[in-house]
């Protein structure tokens, strides 16, 4: 059975994770599908990437940027921190479920103070994202971090991922075998409902077959006594 990411956790709880690891670290957060695109709406975007995904073009350009860094992750099985299309910092982690690869978290929208340190997205955008006065301070706002603080990230992002994905395979264990029991339970209870009603019906056809004979018995009884009682 194929599993999709909204499959294992609900649009609420991915938008708290979002929230809060997007605002604890002062990265941009989003969940992505396999294909690279995004999952609802980013937690903590940058202005300058919001402008970017707000266009056609844009967007489609994240998505593929998202999907050659998933990939790699996945082949690396380790996150993936590369430079994207628009030259900015992301992180790539892929999250499994029973096996299966069912999405990402994309996490990133900084600058590292050595920018050479990561490999560049291969499918750069023809697009110049920073042809206006307005894009160019979009992106001087963007944070720029170090190579520890960036690299601390991934790997915190990448914990926390793990243990999401293997709490909610817990719980949706638990649940199932909860289920299982109380099918269980329920099973046994209609057997014995059962039971019992055929022991009534075999007590109750036990009754009409005996009570005849015991009132003829009674009644003989009876008449003997009033007979004797007659002739004394």
């Amino acid at each position: 059975m194929e599993f999709e990411l909204k499959d294992i956790i609900t649009e609420e709880f991915q938008k708290q994770i979002q929230d809060s690891f997007a605002y604890a670290t002062g990265f941009g957060v989003v969940f992505t599908d396999l294909e690279g695109n995004h999952i609802g709406e980013g937690s903590n975007f940058t202005r300058f990437c919001t402008a970017i995904n707000n266009t056609k073009e844009g967007a489609s350009c994240c998505a593929l940027t998202n999907r050659n860094a998933i990939q790699i992750a996945i082949k690396t099985q380790k996150p993936c921190i590369y430079v994207c299309h628009a030259g900015l910092i992301n992180i790539e982690i892929p999250l499994t479920y029973n096996g299966n690869y069912i999405g990402a978290i994309t996490a990133g929208q900084v600058l590292c103070t050595d920018m050479d340190c990561y490999p560049k997205d291969t499918v750069l955008s023809s697009f110049d994202w920073l042809h206006s006065e307005e894009a160019l301070e979009l992106f001087s706002e963007i944070e720029v971090l170090t190579r520890q603080q960036i690299e601390g990230t991934a790997t915190a992002l990448e914990n926390i991922s793990n243990y999401i994905i293997q709490n909610t395979m817990y719980n949706k264990l638990q649940g199932k075998l909860t289920e299982e029991h109380q099918k269980t339970l329920a099973y046994e209870k209609k057997q014995i409902e059962m039971e019992h009603r055929l022991k009534l019906a075999e007590l109750d056809a036990l009754q009409k077959q005996v009570t005849p004979h015991f009132v003829f018995n009674v009644i003989s009884s009876v008449s003997r006594l009033i007979s004797m009682r007659e002739h004394t």
